[in-house]
């Protein structure tokens, strides 16, 4: 990504936010190789709305936002979008409850269901416990209903 590319995308992305009432002082972008990440550094209290009920609003913000930047760049851009550090915390949870579930399905001998994740998030599992050689994940079902099943794989 070259330094034009990314003023234009610092550009596109001030005006959402300007258009959201976040002020330019409140985040910053961070470019890398592969993607963008946004770093909303608001108060705790502000930064609920911007989340949302189990990070849905954030995952909606960071759509819109590679949605606009590549629509406009004419290429592909991720971005991802992180209030204060609840992608971080968000992902160690996910990780640690991908890690039970996966204990629990070998312990058991019988698959776990984990319902309620977007694709970044069942992404996410799928990565972490292809390294787990006692367990396979699989996705089943439709959005918005769609499932991470963990089976053991001796079963």
């Amino acid at each position: 990504m070259d330094s034009q590319q990314q003023t234009k995308i610092t550009d596109i992305i001030n005006n959402v936010f300007s258009l959201l009432g976040i002020p330019v002082d409140q985040f910053e972008l961070d470019f890398n190789k592969d993607s963008l990440v946004v770093q909303i550094n608001l108060p705790a209290e502000e930064s609920g709305v911007f989340i949302g009920h189990q990070g849905e609003t954030l995952s909606s913000l960071q759509l819109i936002l590679s949605l606009i930047v590549s629509q406009r760049l004419n290429q592909w851009y991720r971005i991802k979008v992180n209030v204060g550090d609840y992608q971080q915390r968000r992902e160690q949870q996910l990780i640690v409850k991908a890690d039970q579930a996966a204990q629990r399905a070998v312990e058991n001998g019988q698959e776990i269901i984990i319902p309620g994740l977007n694709s970044y998030e069942r992404h996410l599992i799928h990565d972490h416990l292809s390294h787990n050689s006692q367990v396979a994940t699989e996705s089943r079902g439709e959005e918005p209903n769609r499932q991470l099943f963990v089976s053991p794989k001796n079963s």
